[in-house]
């Protein structure tokens, strides 16, 4: 339990009063205690360390936000109904409850309803168990006696924890109780206690020998729980997966499991991959429209020169018209290589990998850039002997567009530097201009396609974004540190 100021009045309420009814059922106890032999006493510090012990073993079924606890020693408190008075029985369950959680570190608010729950449910088994008049577990009628006070047991505790949980989560009780029973658990705790209890009184040098079939059957019992569990995960993931192949929508999310670790991890794996392809679609939706508006314009100018020209031209009208028609043919061209290759860097298995050296590669990058920045550009490189395993002619490409759009927004005489640096298990390449900076309102889309902003610099928008698309063909990122009035750092990151 978690989270005691959120909880509606009527949880609190309900809470406070077991936690009393619970202290105030032990309190009826004392005097009985106080008459304790030294064999009560005795036979008091065993079960309460038993049952602390006991605490350990457990399992829980998640039920939301919360957790309904299924506890072994649900077993020895029915062997305890043969073999000790209620109030050594009553004491140990207290003490044990609250050691157990205690050595777990539960919450002080958990602790108090758990030990005052079971303190209420074992004294109404008390009741059904006297009213069978306590015969011994060597009578058959005394083994209908704990079926029926582990039954009342069974009630009262569900009951207590699933009114909890409904005021807790605001969902009816019924549907509650419906997830946590667990009839099944109730039997194995009713065989397993009155099995001890009778070697115990007719046998007990044979009680070792019982261990071993215990811890086995504890252990396949909770792999049968957990791969329950399990199946109920998939089934809940199988079903969304389903309405989402249905509806198209890639923007829901498949809910993780509460515990089971497998299930959890595969869910938020397929959440990952759902939310690339939720990214592909966004990506391949913005490229068609703003490609579409790209190749509208240069088809545009060439129809209407084409619509104006004279019927019978003059050559230099010809010649105008030609000339314009085929400059903007080329803008065309340039945008639909452009846009192949950033088609194809959505592919890592385009990429040409290699084992490339990182000096040699930054030094072949400043050659090429040399007239592209003319002379402005100052390189600081990695150490030498420096690696990575990656596509050459992409990464060039990468940081020549990198460079090249340094030096169309920044002064003819500003610097331009190339940094190239380990970071951890990556390779950061960095490129710093010393211009106006990227205006606060286009930092988030400077690397997507055809993004331009209010650059009046030659060039169609897709430089930055086939940088992006050579980073992530490479599992590397790429990102802007921007400096607004005074430069911007553009940089790509790449794994080693």
């Amino acid at each position: 339990m978690s989270g005691w100021r959120s909880w509606s009045t009527s949880a609190r309420a309900l809470i406070v009063g077991v936690i009393v009814a619970g202290l105030a059922a032990t309190m009826a106890r004392v005097p009985q205690i106080q008459a304790w032999t030294g064999k009560e006493l005795g036979l008091f510090a065993g079960f309460a360390l038993a049952i602390a012990v006991g605490e350990f073993f457990q399992f829980e079924l998640p039920y939301r936000t919360e957790k309904t606890a299924y506890v072994v020693t649900e077993a020895l408190w029915t062997a305890a109904l043969f073999l000790v008075s209620p109030s050594v029985l009553v004491a140990a369950l207290l003490v044990g409850v609250a050691v157990g959680q205690v050595a777990q570190k539960d919450s002080p608010i958990k602790i108090a309803f758990n030990a005052g729950q079971v303190i209420l449910a074992i004294s109404v088994a008390l009741l059904v168990y006297q009213t069978f008049g306590a015969p011994a577990v060597t009578e058959p009628q005394g083994w209908l006696a704990a079926a029926a006070a582990m039954a009342a047991y069974q009630a009262v505790n569900n009951v207590l924890v699933d009114a909890v949980i409904s005021a807790i989560e605001h969902q009816p009780f019924w549907q509650v109780v419906f997830v946590t029973t667990g009839i099944l658990h109730w039997v194995g705790n009713l065989a397993i206690g009155i099995l001890v209890a009778l070697l115990w009184v007719t046998l007990p040098q044979a009680l070792p020998l019982l261990a071993v079939p215990l811890v086995l059957t504890f252990l396949a019992y909770r792999g049968w729980l957990r791969s329950i569990e399990e199946r109920d995960a998939m089934h809940e993931m199988a079903r969304t997966a389903e309405d989402i192949s249905r509806s198209g929508d890639v923007t829901t999310r498949l809910n993780l499991p509460p515990a089971q670790d497998d299930a959890r991890a595969l869910a938020t794996r397929l959440n990952v991959m759902l939310g690339r392809l939720d990214a592909a679609f966004q990506r391949e939706r913005l490229f068609i429209r703003e490609t579409s508006h790209e190749l509208r314009t240069p088809i545009t100018i060439c129809r209407g020169h084409l619509e104006l020209l004279d019927p019978v031209p003059t050559a230099a009208e010809l010649q105008d018209t030609v000339e314009l028609v085929i400059d903007e043919l080329d803008r065309m061209a340039r945008i639909v290589e452009d846009m192949n290759t950033l088609a194809r860097m959505e592919d890592p298995a385009s990429l040409r990998r290699e084992d490339v050296d990182v000096d040699v590669l930054i030094a072949d990058v400043a050659a090429k850039a040399a007239t592209l920045t003319d002379g402005r550009l100052q390189v600081t490189s990695a150490p030498a002997a420096g690696r990575l395993r990656a596509d050459p002619q992409r990464l060039t490409q990468a940081l020549i567009n990198l460079l090249k759009n340094a030096a169309q927004h920044t002064p003819s005489d500003a610097k331009i530097e190339l940094l190239v640096s380990a970071v951890d298990d990556r390779w950061r390449f960095e490129v710093t201009d010393h211009g106006d900076g990227v205006p606060k309102a286009e930092e988030e889309s400077v690397f997507l396609p055809f993004c331009t902003g209010g650059s009046r610099a030659a060039g169609n928008g897709l430089g930055l974004a086939i940088v992006s698309g050579i980073a992530r063909a490479h599992g590397g990122t790429t990102g802007l540190d921007n400096r607004p009035s005074s430069g911007a750092t553009f940089w790509l990151e790449v794994p080693r």
